[in-house]
């Protein structure tokens, strides 16, 4: 019996196969992999905004520069989901604000059917099928100071989004030694699509240089439409008002 077909039947793949084996290091070997690269993202955006501030920070501010930060958040959305959001924010001339974010959000996918029952594997049940999109936001709005180390924003834009469209196929259930199959075979297909964004954050500094901030979010698009809730960190240039 060829490797092919192994890896085609459910029932020939016990918990100690070496198919089984295989697919544990390439799904950890692609899991390190985006790790890597997701990781990344935020060391670079934190070297740029530390490396501005630092460059300002014996200077005289640029004009109508008020504030310039890096965010980095998570949060839950609809659809039983969660995110992650890394972006830079700064505050500009007549209280203008403009946000540059990357989000990655993975929620339950809008379409699975009502009589879907998924799958178990050595007597654990395969999670519901998933929807991971990621966002990158672009958007501008106002700022409204509310105190010496606090202030509010409200923003809108646009976002181009990536995600996937599920199609369901049902099938027979098929069984085996701590095994059964789901009833609905899933396919994914990626799409992207231009959306639209609402967020507003309130934001708190604790320090010149750090801060905590708590916002709630709407994006949407074509493929699926989140809606959340989201706890941030704020690291950069918060140019708070000295007592006087």
């Amino acid at each position: 019996m060829g490797l092919l077909q192994i890896m085609q039947n459910p029932k020939l793949r016990t918990q100690d196969s070496i198919i089984n084996k295989i697919d544990r290091r390439v799904v950890w070997c692609s899991k390190t992999f985006n790790m890597k690269k997701i990781m990344s993202l935020p060391l670079l955006l934190i070297l740029a905004t530390v490396s501005f501030c630092q460059q300002t920070g014996g200077q005289a501010k640029p004009p109508g520069l008020r504030k310039i930060y890096f965010q980095a958040g998570t949060g839950l959305t609809s659809s039983n989901g969660i995110s992650f959001n890394l972006g830079v924010q700064a505050v500009l001339k007549n209280n203008w604000v403009a946000t540059i974010s990357y989000q990655g959000i993975e929620m339950n996918a809008k379409n699975i059917p009502a009589d879907y029952e998924p799958a178990l594997d050595f007597i654990i049940l395969d999670p519901l099928p998933t929807n991971d999109m990621k966002v990158f936001n672009f958007t501008m709005g106002k700022y409204f100071e509310t105190g010496r180390k606090t202030w509010f924003t409200t923003e809108a834009g646009l976002a181009v989004v990536t995600g996937q469209e599920l199609k369901f196929t049902s099938q027979p259930v098929e069984t085996g030694f701590f095994y059964w199959s789901s009833n609905y075979a899933v396919q994914k297909e990626n799409k992207t699509t231009i959306g639209g964004v609402l967020k507003a954050d309130f934001n708190w500094a604790f320090l010149p240089f750090a801060g905590l901030g708590a916002g709630v979010f709407a994006n949407f698009n074509s493929i699926q439409s989140p809606v959340g809730f989201e706890i941030k960190l704020l690291i950069g240039k918060m140019n708070t008002r000295r007592k006087s």
